[in-house]
């Protein structure tokens, strides 16, 4: 999957919620993985994920508290986040 399709992705994932609210949602894909950050139903979450053999290894970056989470596949970031 290129850039483009992976940004496509994560937004069509994050904006077809249909509980969950999500605003200024930004998909910045670079070399070293993908930066997203959005206002997740008035709350600032701002998420880095990094491609590895396993799938996706997912960084809070505004809650160093949290340890970094594995995904297989980009629509497990529902299951992640706890949203709908």
């Amino acid at each position: 999957m290129d850039a483009a399709q992976t940004e496509e992705t994560i937004r069509s994932l994050l904006t077809d919620l249909k509980e969950d609210k999500v605003e200024s949602l930004l998909v910045q894909c670079a070399d070293w993985g993908i930066n997203v950050r959005m206002f997740l139903n008035g709350d600032v979450v701002e998420l880095d994920l990094m491609k590895n053999y396993e799938g996706y290894e997912v960084t809070f970056v505004d809650d160093r508290d949290k340890q970094p989470a594995q995904i297989d596949e980009l629509p497990d970031l529902i299951q992640l986040l706890q949203v709908s």
